[in-house]
């Protein structure tokens, strides 16, 4: 009985830390460069998951991901720290 009710306590907990975890939803590799972005998707990715990698390069267009690529390289750039 007892360990039934731990695992019904329990239940909420893991279902969060399943959902956080599910590789479905961290589909794609960002590649960012200064032209552009590439979200790189696996072959075998369900169609949640191409999903979630589209989704992932919408926010890195919207947060202007590659500007800041392009602002951080000319900072380091001008503080000697690349060639």
């Amino acid at each position: 009985f007892m360990a039934k009710l731990i695992g019904l306590c329990a239940k909420p907990v893991l279902n969060h830390l399943k959902q956080k975890m599910d590789p479905t939803r961290y589909n794609g590799a960002s590649l960012l460069g200064l032209n552009g972005i590439v979200i790189k998707s696996h072959g075998g990715a369900s169609e949640l998951a191409f999903q979630y990698a589209i989704e992932e390069a919408m926010r890195h267009v919207k947060n202007g991901a590659t500007e800041l690529v392009r602002q951080q390289i000319n900072h380091f750039m001008h503080q000697g720290l690349l060639l």
